[in-house]
């Protein structure tokens, strides 16, 4: 059963006859998806599991003993405060420095911590925006904080760079297990309670705390990251015929996000992310290690067709967007920190129509362009630097299909312990927030037989709307009991015939209480 036979199965019971106006359509719609979401807390058994996974980084030290083999009059390998700028730090060695390794500037880095030991010798942690390499002839790295440094006189200091925290994918609701993949082998991890772990002093410094193969998780902090407020800006891009294919011109809308550091590089998107007309010799985009909500929508059409809104006649479209870098004090050029937030920017699109016109003489064709979906869904089309405003969309990139928009609320961490020696994958087994139902064919995640629950759920929120008490309390009640008959069939993977004992006692110790303990001695008046 898809969206568009839920919606007909609620109009029916709502009504012998009803009005399917655009308007009533789309509120049946919300309905669904406000019962969709309702559901999905109240019985996430209902909804099928999923595995997802990522990679643990380990700490990184100074390189001091390593260079002081190879030469040691060498200076140690520490850090210091820019006089000019507290927000970033500059390693003191250069990388022409023999035995030195060098810091990862490839992004993944971003959104780590940094121990800092100041000359009074207390430490210090700062969040990494961004992490970069000054060529020749300085030949010195730096890393930008999320937080400025104290002051900009401390020198010469040590330094730690470590991953404090692992962040699960946005769209988990519940973790059924986590393993440890290690060696072709899993590792099944326990989780402790962050209360537990607190007391025993699990979630000290890194300094504190032992590495080895994590065997134990538990919860820490959520992490949010603000949304865009503006929709961006289409414009017009050179001359008229300057879109270039494969992918055909339309009528399309255009989103983006706010993005922050990068997950590892086995967990990418699926989608190329060069211009498909050329050979892929760069893999699939990096999946961000935070993303916000999605901006405002803008909507432009470029096509060669005079009945067309808007019409471009088969130019490329500019997009303005927001100088985010500007936005938090990293767009002045005087400054070492300048375009170094770290920060990045995502653009999604949804494709409206499909325009054929003129089709064969776009520079660049391909089969197959023109036959083609018009989903409802937006799809991820690029990803640009946070002080890039301007992104020019010709036809040469194809948007991902499977990486669709989500409405990100935050990211949901958790710590290992041991804290993690080196790299290693784990898997998530959970459930996942499903998205929302746009088109008609959409399905939903759930068991077909529990798809009446959604209905009656719906139901509840369209009489209320009408104000109609009495309907609201029947369809509740008649969720409630098929809410109950679901629980019996799905809340449990046990066969039915074997017992299963509910009590609503305290959860303790696995111990038969119902005999005494046997006594290895006799008590005084025995």
């Amino acid at each position: 059963m898809d969206l568009k036979q839920i919606r007909d199965e609620i109009f029916s019971q709502a009504d012998w006859a009803p009005s399917q106006s655009s308007d009533a359509i789309e509120r049946a719609n919300r309905f669904i998806n406000r019962a969709y979401s309702q559901i999905m807390q109240e019985a996430p058994f209902l909804f099928f599991e999923s595995r997802l996974g990522f990679a643990t980084l380990p700490d990184v030290t100074d390189n001091t003993a390593a260079v002081r083999q190879l030469n040691p009059a060498s200076p140690a390998d520490t850090v210091s405060v820019i006089a000019t700028d507290p927000w970033v730090l500059q390693r003191n060695l250069p990388t022409t420095t023999p035995g030195l390794t060098l810091w990862d500037t490839s992004g993944r880095w971003r959104g780590r911590e940094i121990l800092v030991t100041d000359p009074n010798g207390v430490h210090h942690r700062r969040k990494i925006r961004d992490v970069w390499t000054v060529a020749a002839p300085l030949n010195i790295q730096y890393i930008s904080l999320y937080r400025p440094w104290n002051n900009t006189t401390d020198t010469l200091m040590d330094w730690r760079i470590f991953t404090e925290d692992y962040y699960l994918p946005d769209d988990v609701v519940e973790v059924t297990s986590l393993q440890l993949f290690r060696d072709n082998e899993t590792w099944p991890l326990d989780i402790l309670g962050q209360l537990e772990a607190e007391h025993l002093s699990l979630s000290n410094t890194p300094n504190q705390i032992a590495q080895g193969v994590p065997r134990c998780a538990f919860r820490r902090p959520h992490w949010q990251i603000e949304t865009p407020t503006k929709a961006p800006t289409a414009t017009l891009s050179g001359t008229p015929n300057s879109w270039q294919g494969p992918d055909p011109a339309g009528q399309f809308e255009y989103c983006f996000t706010y993005a922050w550091g990068y997950r590892d590089g086995n967990f990418r998107d699926f989608g190329p992310g060069q211009p498909y007309s050329a050979p892929q010799t760069d893999p699939a985009r990096l999946e961000p290690l935070w993303e916000s909500s999605p901006s405002p929508v803008v909507s432009v059409t470029t096509s060669n067709r005079a009945e067309d809104p808007i019409v471009y006649n088969g130019a490329a479209i500019n997009l303005i967007t927001p100088d985010i870098d500007y936005m938090q004090g990293f767009g002045r050029a005087a400054d070492a920190r300048y375009h170094r937030s770290g920060w990045r920017k995502r653009i999604y699109r949804r494709r409206v129509t499909v325009d054929s016109t003129g089709y064969a003489a776009l520079p660049n064709t391909l089969a197959g362009a023109l036959e083609q979906e018009t989903p409802d869904a937006f799809y991820l089309i690029a990803d640009i630097d946070g002080f890039q405003t301007t992104f020019v969309d010709d036809g040469q990139l194809i948007p991902d299909y499977h990486r669709r928009l989500r409405e990100v609320n935050g990211y949901q961490s958790l710590r290992m312990y041991p804290r993690p020696n080196r790299r290693y994958e784990v898997d998530i087994r959970c459930i996942r927030r499903p998205p929302k139902l746009k088109d008609d064919s959409d399905a939903p995640r759930l068991h077909p037989d529990a798809l009446g629950l959604l209905v009656y759920r719906a139901l509840v929120f369209l009489y209320e709307a009408q104000g109609n008490v009495d309907l609201a309390d029947r369809s509740q009640m008649k969720y409630q009991d098929l809410l109950f008959t679901f629980t019996k069939r799905y809340g449990d993977l046990r066969y039915p015939a074997e017992l299963l004992m509910k009590k609503p006692a305290r959860a303790g110790k696995v111990i038969n209480t119902r005999r005494p303990w046997r006594r290895w001695y006799n008590l005084p008046n025995s």
